[in-house]
């Protein structure tokens, strides 16, 4: 089943604050149009991550955006930098976030 935008991860931490990354893309082609986070003040998470380093961990992975408290938008020229055009690019490795 393909992917219908937009695309949205969702997690919170144990004391229940949330971090959300949402990424929108056109339906046929899969290219990213807009990526937008949210984090609730105090959440400790604050990183997002694509994929894993060397050691097989998320801390270590090449492309990892800082997400700041409340709403922002991040360039879609960002995840362009990590070879993202699309989001089957941007989804192939693990998503997660962390401190």
């Amino acid at each position: 089943m393909a992917l219908i935008s937009p695309w949205t991860y969702t997690t919170a931490d144990y004391q229940g604050r949330v971090l959300s990354v949402t990424i929108t893309f056109d339906n046929l082609t899969g290219t990213i149009l807009t990526v937008t986070a949210h984090r609730d003040p105090g959440c400790l998470y604050g990183r997002f991550y694509f994929g894993v380093g060397q050691d097989g961990t998320p801390d270590t992975a090449a492309s990892q955006m800082a997400i700041p408290p409340g709403d922002s938008v991040t360039g879609v020229a960002v995840l362009n930098g990590f070879g993202f055009a699309t989001i089957g690019q941007a989804l192939a490795g693990q998503v997660t976030a962390g401190p």
